[in-house]
């Protein structure tokens, strides 16, 4: 995301002021909008949504991260869920449409517990609105104003963890319809209980009628009901079916099944729902799949899947997440977040007629009444912007902490910088959502011009029909590839002072001091200083290291992990093994449970598994702990996976060393790899050390946790490098997030490494990259399939190659601040700032703890040394602003 705007224009959005929005372009412009301002998400699409924005500026509270939107009876209102800031804070929001402005916001503290889902629904004469309450168990209520008041009136009790939320006329009377999608909060696991229920609720009373179990838990998302309220329909994400429920017993009768057996793909997490307003039928659709089912709800059969793909035999990535039908019942719209478009079907015909852009991550669609124009909202709306702030928390007192954060300004190295009002430049919470307003075209003749433009620039903005350049013939001869993971660094925070490639000086924490390597094969190798992460955090930021995608369910789901009272597991990333590694051929599998977390067409190991490709794996998404327990957890699978995973090395465990545990494990079965001549072409190997703990008392500091990781890395690469193997190798690095940091580009730029005799040339190379493209290349190298739309469209990174090999071996560089696991680490003391803060956090889980006090805890070890209290902070910045 290299800049902040594009032709859409945004102002500011106040509560009673009207906001000024421009078009985002002409319905029958011929010229592409894209230029060289507009804005792109980390895979380096285009952001150029149609029709109208309204959106919140830096600095102010308001669409964070929405997943859902109500229209009021009129179509003059609109209510937004929004739930991305749970780290922080979440919203419900009222627009009105006709002038696009926002005239009511309800804040939740996410510091307190409070919290938002994307469930939400008006009462049909518009007076009333219910709003799901997530991890508070209830729904929100209010009334709502002809002035556009939304005014609380309370919390209901709706049973664990709210989410999806319909209103009907039942044959019992007007009844609120509330999805559990758990059936317990279970923050400390790492797979949370899935829900089972469907709380009933009068909504005249607020009182809870009915409580009907659904019987296996399937995790349930969304409802609806029947024409006739006769029925409900529940969607279950890891079934691949919908639940049927008779209103009138308030009583499950039956399920339809969504993906037959000899299809179990067809209709993976089924996720938004909707019913036609003139017929019987059902929508469902289908995230994982890219499908939209069809269901005949007079008899409760599956009648359609239609394939919503941008274009036939793509990889899965569109996520069609909602549904909405239009007021004829003719035409359906599929809000895809994968391909930033909404879908148009023809329902007579059930196939695909065309597709509108939208801004990023469209998350929920709904038609106006009079069907003149839809609403969408926007999870990640049009991008982020530098965050040279980054590092901090825009408060004097955080909770839990004895040791105060810096108040705004924050001191950055030469000048005292003033964020945006009080805005956290934390990549988690600083990319605002977006309500989009897309007025449709009122005749055919403008129908079919005004879609057929659309398409066009959907296709050419996702690269849809972009062919991507061979494999160069001389890197035939790689046959090897070791994919290393890392944690959580900025491009900035390593490279930024290197004195080459577009770096800040100023932002630069890790020099040669800690990081010789890194900084040392950037030099020598390939300095790739344009690349991107595509994941926000750790827990989207490993599948998208290792199945080029994140579900929409982890999507959904971070945020309540990544808030300060935690309030789901983090069962996006270490899902239980047996349903994860490999998860192929058990994800095509129906009779094996599988998390709701997993990919649909599984990881690069299954990608590797599948193709017949050798792989091991060190640590990616396997081991908790340690070696013990890791091998208890994975005896099970060591008859089909054993030659697969190196039992013996450690997953996350802050308190093993990489370079003296982790690194030297790798290499012992490296040298029998090459003593034997059977080195597997596929090396997957996490180093996660370069996280730290903090400035948590006792523990090694920041600077030494990086000279670990850092001399870990060095040494490997030593070892390839000196070895037979070296000559057929390519060694890739990426960080799995860049969230720990600032960068003065964007918050996605992130250190990347390629290191091969064939990119050992000492160049820079500026070509947008992003994680997908590394994946790409590994993939193409090694004969594997594209596992996503992302990796199938992205850019191969062939330029940071060159003909000419050079085989120079490479010699590792010692570190002068002592590795963590060596004699005389330096450690942090209890007198640090943020020391007690960081002894309160739970890092036996990974990012188990608030990433922006984080970041704050790194920046000032560097800054301000080790030993600097809290209160030398504020009199040292008092003393600036003077």
């Amino acid at each position: 995301m290299r800049s902040r705007f594009s032709i859409v224009v945004t102002v500011a959005v106040l509560v009673g002021v009207t906001a000024v929005v421009g078009l985002a372009i002409g319905l029958k412009a011929q010229a592409s909008c894209t230029t060289a301002s507009t804005p792109t998400t980390p895979s380096g699409w285009p952001i150029t949504p149609a029709g109208r924005i309204i959106s919140v500026p830096e600095g102010q509270q308001g669409l964070p991260g929405p997943w859902g939107v109500a229209l009021s009876p009129s179509g003059r209102l609109a209510l937004v869920t929004s739930s991305g800031e749970a780290v922080e804070y979440e919203t419900t929001e009222l627009f009105d449409l006709r002038h696009m402005r926002r005239t009511a916001l309800q804040t939740y503290d996410g510091l307190k517990g409070q919290s938002v889902f994307y469930g939400v629904v008006f009462s049909p004469d518009g007076r009333r609105a219910w709003a799901a309450g997530a991890s508070q168990n209830c729904l929100h209520s209010y009334n709502v104003t002809a002035a556009g008041k939304l005014i609380p009136t309370g919390d209901i009790p709706a049973g664990v963890f709210p989410a999806g939320i319909a209103y009907g006329h039942t044959p019992l009377g007007d009844r609120l319809y509330v999805v559990n999608n758990l059936s317990s909060i279970n923050p400390n696991g790492y797979e949370d209980p899935p829900g089972h229920t469907v709380t009933v609720i009068d909504p005249r009373t607020g009182k809870i009628t009915a409580t009907i179990d659904l019987g296996t838990p399937l995790f349930p998302l969304d409802v609806v009901f029947s024409r006739d309220g006769r029925r409900a329909f529940v969607t279950n994400l890891t079934g691949r079916s919908v639940d049927v429920i008779d209103t009138r017993l308030q009583k499950k009768i039956c399920d339809i099944v969504l993906s037959p057996k000899s299809d179990p793909l067809q209709a993976d997490h089924p996720t938004g729902i909707a019913a036609n307003p003139v017929n019987d039928q059902i929508y469902t659709a289908n995230a994982n799949s890219d499908t939209v089912s069809v269901i005949d709800s007079k008899h409760d059969r599956l009648v359609a899947t239609i394939d919503v793909s941008l274009v036939p035999g793509a990889a899965k990535g569109s996520m069609p997440v909602a549904v909405a039908v239009s007021p004829n019942g003719r035409r359906l719209y599929v809000a895809e977040a994968g391909e930033n478009a909404v879908a148009v079907i023809d329902l007579r015909a059930r196939k695909v007629v065309g597709f509108i852009p939208t801004a990023w991550y469209p998350s929920d669609v709904k038609v106006a009444p009079d069907g003149k124009s839809l609403v969408v909202v926007c999870t990640y709306g049009m991008g982020g912007h530098p965050n040279l702030c980054g590092p901090f928390v825009p408060v004097a007192n955080y909770p839990n902490s004895t040791g105060s954060p810096l108040p705004p300004p924050y001191f950055y190295p030469g000048n005292w910088y003033y964020p945006p009002l009080s805005e956290t430049q934390y990549v988690g919470t600083m990319m605002k959502g977006c309500v989009e307003k897309i007025p449709l075209p009122g005749s055919a003749a403008s129908w079919k011009e005004d879609l057929a433009h659309w398409t066009r620039e959907v296709l050419d903005n996702n690269r849809a029909w972009q062919r991507q350049p061979s494999e160069p013939p001389y890197l035939h001869v790689i046959k090897h590839v070791i994919y290393i993971i890392k944690e959580n660094r900025t491009y900035d925070q390593v490279f930024g002072n290197l004195g080459k490639g577009n770096g800040d000086p100023k932002l630069d924490l890790y020099d040669d001091s800690t990081a010789p390597n890194q900084r040392a094969l950037a030099r020598q190798f390939v300095l790739l200083d344009n690349f991107d992460v595509d994941a926000a955090v750790s827990q989207d930021g490993h599948p998208w290291s290792t199945a080029a995608i994140a579900t929409d369910f982890v999507e959904k789901v971070w945020p309540f992990d990544y808030a300060d009272i935690y309030s789901r597991s983090f069962d996006s990333q270490f899902v239980p093994l047996a349903q994860q590694f490999p998860s192929e051929p058990l994800a095509s599998d129906s009779s094996v449970p599988r998390s709701a977390a997993a990919a649909t067409v599984g990881y690069i190991w299954d990608d590797a598994y599948v193709h017949g490709v050798s792989f091991r794996d060190y640590g990616e998404m396997t081991a908790l702990n340690s070696q013990g327990q890791w091998y208890s957890d994975m005896t099970h699978l060591q008859a089909r996976f054993g030659d697969h995973v190196d039992a013996n090395y450690p997953g996350w465990n802050l308190n093993i060393p990489d370079y003296t545990v982790r690194e030297p494990e790798w290499q012992r079965e490296f040298e029998q790899f090459v003593k034997d001549g059977n080195l597997p072409a596929l090396e997957i190997i996490w180093l996660p050390n370069d996280h730290s703990e903090g400035m948590n008392p006792g523990k090694a500091t920041p600077g030494s946790y990086m000279a670990d990781n850092d001399l870990a890395l060095g040494n490997l690469v030593q070892a390839v490098s000196h070895s037979p193997y070296w000559q057929s190798t390519v060694i890739f690095v990426v960080e799995d997030d860049a969230q720990d940091g600032a960068d003065h580009v964007d918050p996605h730029r992130s250190p990347a490494l390629v290191i091969s005799p064939y990119t050992q040339h000492a160049r820079i190379d500026s070509t947008h990259f992003d994680t997908a493209s590394m994946l790409a290349t590994i993939e193409k190298l090694l004969g594997l399939s594209p596992m996503s739309i992302y990796d199938q469209r992205a850019l191969p990174m062939w330029s940071a190659f060159s003909s000419e090999p050079n085989l120079k071996p490479y010699d590792a560089l010692q570190p002068t601040v002592i590795p963590f696991g060596d004699p005389g680490y330096p450690v942090n003391t209890a007198h640090t700032a943020l020391a007690a803060w960081s002894a309160k956090q739970d890092w036996n889980q990974c990012d188990e703890v608030n990433d922006q006090m984080m970041k704050q805890a790194i920046w000032q070890s560097f800054h301000l040394g080790s030993a600097t209290s809290s209160a030398t902070i504020l009199a040292t910045q008092r003393t600036h602003e003077r």
